[in-house]
């Protein structure tokens, strides 16, 4: 069996993919030990540019009391403040990364409030300390946990407000990082907070304490806070997770939620959701709108008999057409009378949920209420089971959009609780998709060029782009009889293309998002669908331009190539740029950029990586998985400036078609 699929892949990939292919089944079986001990030789030395103008940061270690840390921190000359609990130890080179960091930042126009890094916490059944690699900022994953810990930088002022507004609620005898982070947070916009993708703190505790669990006094502080702001909450502790708190957002209900529903020639699925609706539901002010592209005649009266026995509270669309998901939605969102949209698959059946003081409905209606949020999703479960269907999408190196811990069972805590907490997500599933109706109409609806798969995906990288946070609402649970609605996208080469070309034109439309997302962290695998540790790093990976004056392209000799070029450039942590380059079946291997203007120029070569689909999104037969690639640049030494970028292979120049700007 091995043996037939490894010549199938030597025959469709080449041989240097079947390599890059027996190296990932060979980490299917390493432990997270091995991979972080890999990445600590392999990987960190390479991430850590240092500052040698190590002045903007200042270190407080501290547990005593708020006064006393006041105290200590007002007496700091510096501009931010590195703060930890005794529990956590910095890395020694940590004001030197981090003030590197605030520099680099700065040259991207962002001045920082509030920076975090990855850590690394004592595991119990490991026996030694494993990575805590975090999402990039996320306020609602704040408020249903500590994501970030007990250590982190702030602005020397923001961090002095923090302190006597912990003091003026009473809070004096001991310090709680959690409390501090959530004040400084709850001030900041997505542009004040940074992120350094290192392993840069160590927590020392040894025992389960080092995960702080939930409590009322929490409870009542993140009440307060959010009350401060006249948002109106219900904090419930989770049943199942004793770290996890959920917000239950109070809502009126002069909101009217229009649930909507494609579907055609399935009553019986069908009759399942709606009763499950009617079953389930407190919420009273809601709709239901049936879109039905085309039942037959039969089918057609068993769906105008279902939507009738809602006395009113339902209608029916029916619109005969080829199948297109985005066109059905869209019709049923024209049709809607409601604020809020609840794009439902008619394979969903509500279900009974773990609280009392609200139902379904109301949290997502709640959670989509807010002013900060874009679409809203539900945890789903494959039907009468505990394996998890849905919990978040992710957007990563290998597969691109997947869905995270897809089969896994929901009956422990995953890591990161990433099963139990709300999470701020790149996108979540259009199975249940909810949105205020303002915000579905600004980001354009669903774009009817995605027919079947990647409508929801795109939708959520536009509200993203547009400053909003897709949700996952882990407390509330449903069941997805999935494959009902639609067949296996992996079945035959014909619909696996399909799907590959909605990626492609996912990227095209979303050129700074391709293979990159905020909530997914880069040190974290990127070929499975978990949160297991990555063997395979190079996002993440900086390296020195070379100048290289005598080697500058001549503009006029340039060529023009489709398929050689920098598709995405910009900062996360520093610059980066990423793009693909080949020819034919032909694969330009770890090309060299060169950035150069009238006076600089410089070198930098990049790492080719394996895309093992993207032979498909290009429509190209075999063996050009290795065209795309990736480069993180230290721009410690470069001029600030704008620069033209080539990109050197086999001998000659291409037009990258971009401009690197190289702020000062």
């Amino acid at each position: 069996m091995f043996l037939t699929r490894a010549a199938q892949i030597i025959g469709k990939e080449g041989f240097k993919t079947f390599g890059y292919a027996l190296q990932q089944k060979m980490h299917q079986n390493m432990t997270d030990e091995k991979a972080y001990s890999i990445y600590q030789k392999k990987i960190a030395p390479k991430q850590r540019i240092t500052d040698n103008k190590a002045d903007c940061t200042a270190i407080c270690r501290h547990s005593g009391s708020y006064e006393s840390m006041l105290a200590a921190v007002s007496g700091m000359d510096a501009e931010y403040i590195a703060v930890c609990d005794e529990s956590c130890e910095f890395d020694k080179d940590y004001t030197a990364i981090v003030s590197h960091y605030i520099r680099i930042q700065k040259r991207a126009g962002r001045s920082l409030i509030y920076i975090y890094t990855d850590s690394e916490k004592y595991n119990q059944e490991a026996g030694c300390g494993l990575p805590d690699c975090k999402p990039d900022y996320s306020w609602d994953t704040l408020l249903s946990y500590n994501y970030i810990g007990d250590a982190f930088v702030a602005k020397k002022n923001a961090l002095i407000d923090a302190i006597n507004e912990c003091k003026n609620h009473g809070a004096v005898d001991n310090i709680n990082y959690y409390e501090l982070s959530l004040i400084i947070l709850s001030k900041c916009k997505t542009s004040d907070v940074g992120h350094i993708h290192q392993v840069l703190v160590k927590d020392i505790r040894t025992d389960s304490k080092s995960y702080r669990t939930a409590d009322d006094g929490m409870a009542a502080f993140k009440k307060m806070i959010l009350e401060s702001s006249e948002i109106n909450v219900n904090i419930v502790a989770d049943k199942h997770d004793s770290a996890v708190e959920h917000v239950h957002y109070i809502t009126n209900e002069y909101d009217l939620v229009s649930i909507i529903i494609p579907s055609k020639d399935n009553p019986d699925i069908l009759k399942c959701c709606l009763q499950s609706i009617r079953k389930f539901t407190k919420y009273i002010n809601y709709e239901i709108v049936v879109v039905d592209n085309g039942s037959n005649d039969s089918n057609r009266k068993e769906y105008e008999k279902l939507v009738d026995t809602f006395e009113g509270q339902a209608s029916y669309v029916y619109e005969k057409a080829d199948f297109n998901f985005s066109h059905m939605c869209n019709i049923g969102a024209a049709k809607a009378k409601g604020n809020l949209l609840l794009f439902l698959n008619d394979d969903i059946e509500i279900i009974g949920q773990d609280y009392e003081d609200t139902d379904w409905l109301s949290v997502l209606v709640g959670q989509a209420k807010q002013e900060s949020t874009g679409a809203v999703g539900a945890k789903l479960l494959y039907p009468d089971s505990s394996y998890i269907q849905h919990v978040g999408v992710i957007n990563y190196e290998s597969s691109c959009f997947a869905h995270l811990y897809a089969k896994a069972v929901d009956d422990e805590n995953i890591k990161a609780h990433r099963n139990y907490a709300d999470y701020d997500c790149l996108c979540v599933t259009g199975a249940c998709f909810m949105i205020e109706k303002a915000k579905f109409d600004k980001a354009g609806g669903f774009d009817e060029a995605f027919e079947v798969t990647h409508n929801d995906v795109d939708i959520c990288l536009t509200l993203y782009e547009q400053g909003y946070y897709n949700v996952l609402r882990n407390d509330v649970v449903l069941f997805h009889h999935e494959s009902f609605s639609r067949g296996d996208d992996e079945v035959d080469e014909e619909k696996n293309r399909r799907n590959m070309h909605a990626r492609d034109m996912t990227y095209e439309k979303h050129p700074k998002l391709e293979k990159y997302d905020p909530f997914y962290s880069p040190l974290l695998t990127q070929t499975e669908n978990n949160y297991r540790f990555g063997d395979e790093i190079y996002s993440v990976i900086y390296r020195k331009p070379q100048k290289a004056d005598r080697l500058r392209p001549a503009a006029g000799y340039m060529e023009v190539s489709p398929t050689v070029k920098v598709t995405e450039t910009g900062y996360h942590d520093d610059m980066q740029l990423r793009g693909f380059a080949y020819n034919g079946n032909k694969v330009y291997y770890n090309p060299v950029i060169f950035l150069w203007n009238e006076q600089n120029c410089y070198r930098i070569k990049v790492q080719s990586v394996c895309d093992r689909v993207f032979h498909l999104r290009k429509g190209v037969d075999k063996n050009i998985n290795y065209a795309p690639f990736f480069c993180g640049i230290d721009t410690t030494d470069m001029e600030s400036g704008t620069y033209r970028c080539a990109i050197r292979a086999d001998g000659k120049y291409y037009d990258a078609q971009t401009d690197v700007v190289i702020d000062g």
